[in-house]
């Protein structure tokens, strides 16, 4: 008979997260992308909800073909927030590769949420950036789309280290 754990730390740790995400991303899509407060948030839950979900799948489905020591060592941290030894570089490696992959995942998933959803691009009109005499007539396609993929960027960048900056102290929390 198999034991089924719930792992009901790290659910509440993931929620905790995309809390933060949610509430740093909106607040730059607000700010950089011209859009409603409503708006802001409903593009920050989404992509962040379609980025934890991808992020978990891939979890569940690369974990079966690692090796039995590498195994332990991510399950070990991922479940129970314990670093094995050697564990520290591999923590570093994998957090570079998941920050690029969230990255890569919200914005194809904005794109996309853009193009199915909302129809109605939710920046600023082509004749509106044309009025605009800063913006010349090769980068006006893509004016909005650079905007709203540096907002993505920067949001993702603060959200990330204030994660970084909560893992820090609840690390330092367990340890004393």
């Amino acid at each position: 008979m198999a034991i089924m754990v719930f792992p009901l730390p790290t659910i509440l740790l993931q929620t905790f997260f995309l809390t933060i995400s949610v509430a740093i991303e909106s607040s730059v899509f607000y700010a950089r992308c011209q859009v409603s407060r409503k708006t802001s948030v409903e593009y920050a839950l989404a992509i962040n909800l379609i980025s934890a979900c991808v992020g978990w799948i891939f979890f569940f489905y690369v974990e079966p073909f690692l090796s039995p020591d590498l195994k332990i060592q991510l399950v070990t941290y991922v479940f129970l927030n314990q670093l094995g030894e050697g564990g520290l570089s591999l923590i570093f490696f994998i957090g570079f590769f998941v920050f690029w992959a969230n990255f890569s995942i919200k914005l194809i998933s904005l794109n996309l949420f853009n193009k199915i959803v909302d129809s109605a691009y939710p920046l600023k009109l082509e004749s509106e950036l044309e009025e605009d005499y800063r913006y010349s007539p090769r980068k006006i396609k893509k004016a909005p789309e650079r905007r709203q993929a540096m907002a993505v960027l920067w949001g993702h960048s603060y959200s990330h280290s204030i994660i970084l900056l909560v893992l820090w102290l609840k690390n330092i929390q367990n340890t004393s």
